[in-house]
C-alpha cells in the first residue's frame, strides 16, 4: 500500500460507494446503486467496456446454463426485453432464440439430461430433429443430426450496452472517473475506507471490486484469496452475408448475425489459456474442471508470464486494456467449419479479427457477494464470458447486496466463502 499511497494527489473525493471497473457489470452496477440514491464512482483504468465486455460474442443466453444460476439469467432475460426502452438506447436487442447444435448422439443424450432442469424452471426448451433445426436454420446441412433450440434467448450488440448503461448512470448522478486506474484499496480497522486511485484518495465505506480479469490482483493485497484464471477467445467479423436465422448459434463454429447482415463468428469448441504465475497457484482449485475439459483447453507460454514474473502485470497503467492478439488459426477453422456446415457460405470476408481475455472461476459460476472480512468489500466478478446475458441481473439484484440489504434471488451459490468451503457440486452446464 506504500506505493499507492506515494501517488495520492491534493484532490479527494467522497462517495458512498466506488465501483472498480467500468465493464457492463460495473456500468450497470452503478446504474442500480444510481437509481437507489446511493452516491457511486466508477474508477476504470481505460474507458468503459474496452475489454471482454464489449469483445464477447454478444448472447443473452438461458438455455445449458448452471442450475445455480439459471434463475439468475431468466430474470436477466426479462431485464433485456425493456432494457432499450428503459436506458433510452439502441443495443441492437433480437430476441431469436438460441440454438446449440448435435453432431452426435452423446451430445443429444446430453441436452435430453438438461431438459428437466428446464421444465423445472418453467424455461421453454425443446430437442429438435435435423428437419426441425432446418426450418429455423434452413442453410444448415442434413449431416447435423440435430440441436437443444430455447426460442427466449436473444442477442444484443456489447459495443453498445456498456456506453448505455454509462449514460443512464450519469443521468442518475454516478460519477465516472476513466483513464484512472484504481492502484490499491484502503482499509481501517478491518473495514474499507476508499481507495487509491492514479489521479488521487477517494473516500468510501463500500467498494465493489467489478473488475473482471484483474479482480483477483485487485483483492490480493487484502488478504482475499479469489481463484480466477484467464482463457483467451478470438473473434471474427464477417462481411454482410445472406439472412441465416435470427437465433444465436452454438456449434463447431459459434456465430450471430446483425440486423445488416454481418456475422459475429469464433470457434466453440476450443480456449486458450495463457499460463501466469495463477495457473500453479491456483492449480489445485482447478484441477478437477482442467480433467473434465482437457479436450477443450490449450495452454500457451508467452509474454504475460514474463510480464508476471517481473511484476508488470501489477501495474494496472501498464495495461489500460487486454488487447491480445487473436488466433488466426482459430478463426481459419472457424471459416472452415462455417463453410462445411452451411450451404452456400462460399468464401468469408473478414473485417476485423479481435480477442479477449476471459476470467473463470473453478465452478464456472461468478461471484455476486458482500464479504465478511474485510468489511465494505464486495465482488462482482467472474463472469466468464457471460457479463452480457447476466450484466443488468448482477447490477440490479448485486445494489442490494453491496448495500447489505437481503437479495430479491438466491445467490448463494454464488457467495465467495464457497471456494474456502471447497466446491464440491457438479457443474450442470452443458454448453
Amino acid at each position: 500500500m506504500e506505493n499507492a499511497q506515494a501517488g495520492i494527489l491534493m484532490e479527494s473525493r467522497s462517495t458512498d460507494v466506488v465501483v472498480v471497473g467500468g465493464g457492463i457489470v460495473g456500468c450497470a452496477s452503478a446504474y442500480y446503486l444510481a437509481k437507489r440514491g446511493v452516491s457511486v464512482v466508477v474508477g476504470e483504468k481505460g474507458d468503459v467496456g474496452l475489454e471482454q465486455s464489449s469483445r464477447n460474442w454478444g448472447f443473452v443466453r438461458q438455455q445449458g446454463r448452471d442450475a445455480a444460476e439459471l434463475p439468475l439469467v431468466m430474470a436477466c432475460n426479462r431485464i433485456w426485453q425493456g432494457l432499450e426502452a428503459e436506458l433510452q438506447a439502441d443495443l441492437e436487442w433480437i430476441q431469436g432464440g438460441n440454438l446449440v447444435l448435435a453432431y452426435d448422439h452423446k451430445r443429444l443424450e446430453l441436452f435430453e439430461k438438461w431438459l428437466p432442469l428446464s421444465k423445472e424452471h418453467g424455461l421453454e426448451t425443446r430437442l429438435l430433429t435435423s428437419r426441425q433445426l432446418r426450418q429455423l436454420l434452413p442453410a444448415v446441412k442434413p449431416k447435423i443430426l440435430g440441436a437443444m433450440y430455447t426460442p427466449s434467448d436473444g442477442q444484443a450488440e456489447p459495443q453498445k450496452v456498456c456506453p448505455a448503461f454509462q449514460r443512464a448512470a450519469q443521468n442518475k448522478g454516478a460519477r465516472f472517473i476513466t483513464g484512472c486506474a484504481v492502484e490499491g484499496i484502503e482499509l481501517q480497522n478491518g473495514a474499507v475506507s476508499g481507495v487509491y486511485t492514479e489521479r488521487g484518495h477517494i473516500r468510501a465505506s463500500t467498494v465493489v471490486c467489478a473488475a473482471g480479469a484483474w479482480s483477483t490482483r485487485l483483492v490480493r493485497p487484502l488478504g482475499v484469496r479469489l481463484p480466477s484464471l484467464w482463457i483467451k477467445g478470438s473473434v471474427a467479423r464477417v462481411a454482410p452475408v445472406r439472412e441465416l436465422t435470427a437465433a444465436g448459434v452454438w456449434g463447431r463454429a459459434a456465430f450471430r448475425q446483425r440486423r445488416d447482415g454481418r456475422l459475429y463468428m469464433a470457434l466453440g469448441v476450443e480456449s486458450e489459456h495463457p499460463l501466469v504465475v495463477d495457473s500453479l497457484r491456483f492449480l489445485p482449485d482447478f484441477l478437477s474442471a482442467y480433467l473434465h475439459n482437457k479436450a477443450k483447453v490449450k495452454f500457451k507460454l508467452g509474454r504475460l508470464l514474463v510480464d508476471d514474473l517481473l511484476g508488470r502485470l501489477d501495474d494496472y497503467r501498464r495495461y489500460r486494456a487486454l488487447d491480445p492478439s487473436p488466433s488466426r488459426k482459430e478463426i481459419k477453422q472457424a471459416v472452415g467449419y462455417m463453410q462445411a456446415e452451411y450451404e452456400g457460405m462460399g468464401s468469408m470476408t473478414l473485417e476485423r479479427i479481435w480477442a479477449s481475455y476471459i476470467d473463470l472461476t473453478p465452478d464456472l459460476l461468478p461471484v455476486i457477494d458482500r464479504l465478511v472480512r474485510p468489511r465494505g468489500l464486495s465482488l462482482a466478478t467472474g463472469f466468464g464470458g457471460h457479463g452480457v446475458g447476466l450484466g443488468p441481473i448482477a447490477g440490479r439484484v448485486g445494489s442490494g447486496v453491496f448495500m447489505d440489504a437481503e437479495p430479491s434471488l438466491d445467490l448463494s451459490a454464488l457467495r465467495f466463502s464457497r471456494f474456502k468451503e471447497g466446491i464440491s457440486r457438479k457443474s450442470t452446464q452443458v454448453v
